[in-house]
C-alpha cells in the first residue's frame, strides 16, 4: 500500500490568514489550475483495493529536513485543531480532491503554544520532536503532510509513509510572494540602451530584485539603485544596451522580474530593441503625411 500526490498544492499565489481575518482567502488550488479551469490538491491510494477503509490525515510542517511540526494550521473543510482528516474507501475510489483548504498562521508570540498543542495531540510525523528555539520556524512557507493509516486483518494499525508536498509560500511576503509586472511606461527604445522606464509591480524587496531583459541565449539586467525602487511597487530604470548594436530592423525581447535569493521570475513583457538611425518620435513620417510639426510652429509663434 502507498500514498502518492497525483496533484501539487500551487507553490504561490495563497495568502496565509490569521484567525481574527476569518476564512475569506479561498482555498488552496493545485498546481496546474489556470483562471479558465479550476483544480484541486489531490491524493490517490495505490495498491489498497483489499483494504476496506484508509484514514488520511493532513497538516502542515517545515519546507526543510527535519520537516518539525510548523505553528500554522490548516482549516475548512474537514479540519480540527490545525489537522484535516478525511476517511477513504479505496474499494469504490481510492482518490479524494482537497477542497475549500485554508492556511491559518499564528503570530510570533503563539508559535511555542501552537507546536506544543500539536505534539501533544500526537502530530509528528517525521518524530522530529520539539525544538528549544522555535523562533527559527520560517512562517512565510510550509509544505503540507499526508499521512496514511489502516487497520490490518489482526486488527493492528498500520501506517503508510509519509508524503510531502511541495512548499507553498505565503503571498503576503515579499520575500517569497509571487512576482508580478502590471505595467510599464514604454514598449521601446533605442538598441543602444540608456532608455528611462518606469515600471509598476506588485511589492518586491529593493535589495533583492532585478530587472531583466532576455533574447533566447543573451540575457542583460536593467540598471538601477535602491533609492529607484519606490515604495515596493515601483522601479525606475535604464535599458541594457542589447547584444547587437548594428540593427537592420526592430528586435523584441522579455523583460521580467527576477528575485535575487530564490531566482523566482515573473512573467515577462514584451519591449522592442529599435535600430540606432530609427526615427524613435516619427517626426519624419508625420512630415510625409503632411502633419505641422509642433516645434516648427513654437519656434515660429
Amino acid at each position: 500500500p502507498k500514498l502518492v500526490i497525483t496533484e501539487q498544492p500551487k507553490q504561490r499565489g495563497m495568502r496565509f490568514r490569521y484567525e481574527c481575518e476569518g476564512r475569506s482567502a479561498g482555498s488552496i488550488l493545485g498546481e496546474s489550475s489556470t483562471d479558465a479551469s479550476k483544480t484541486l490538491p489531490a491524493i490517490e491510494l495505490l495498491n489498497c483495493h483489499t483494504i476496506p477503509e484508509v484514514k488520511v490525515t493532513a497538516c502542515l510542517v517545515w519546507k526543510d529536513w527535519p520537516y518539525r511540526v510548523h505553528p500554522h494550521g490548516l482549516v475548512g473543510k474537514d479540519c480540527s485543531n490545525g489537522l484535516c482528516e478525511v476517511v477513504l474507501k479505496p474499494q469504490t475510489n481510492p482518490k479524494h480532491s482537497f477542497s475549500n483548504l485554508g492556511i491559518q498562521c499564528v503570530k510570533k508570540k503563539e508559535i511555542e503554544a501552537a507546536i506544543e498543542k500539536k505534539l501533544q495531540l500526537g502530530i509528528d510525523p517525521f518524530k522530529a520532536g520539539s525544538l528549544k528555539n522555535h523562533q527559527e520556524v520560517d512562517m512565510n512557507v510550509v509544505r503540507i503532510c499526508f499521512q496514511a493509516s489502516y487497520k490490518d486483518g489482526s486488527g493492528q494499525t498500520r501506517h503508510l509513509s509519509p508524503v510531502l508536498s511541495e512548499p507553498i509560500f505565503d503571498k503576503k511576503s515579499t520575500n517569497t510572494s509571487e512576482l508580478r509586472i502590471c505595467r510599464m511606461n514604454k514598449e521601446s527604445g533605442p538598441c543602444t540602451g540608456g532608455e528611462e522606464l518606469y515600471l509598476l509591480c506588485d511589492k518586491v524587496q529593493k535589495e533583492d530584485i532585478a530587472v531583466v531583459f532576455r533574447k533566447e541565449t543573451w540575457e542583460a539586467r536593467a540598471d538601477f539603485s535602491q533609492a529607484d525602487v519606490h515604495r515596493q511597487v515601483a522601479i525606475v530604470f535604464k535599458t541594457p544596451p542589447y547584444q547587437h548594436l548594428e540593427l537592420a530592423e526592430p528586435v523584441e525581447v522579455e523583460v521580467f522580474l527576477q528575485r535575487l535569493t530564490d531566482s523566482v521570475c515573473s512573467e515577462s513583457f514584451r519591449f522592442t530593441y529599435l535600430p540606432k538611425d530609427h526615427d524613435a518620435y516619427g517626426v519624419n513620417v508625420k512630415r510625409k503625411r503632411g502633419m505641422p510639426d509642433v516645434l516648427e510652429e513654437l519656434s515660429g509663434s
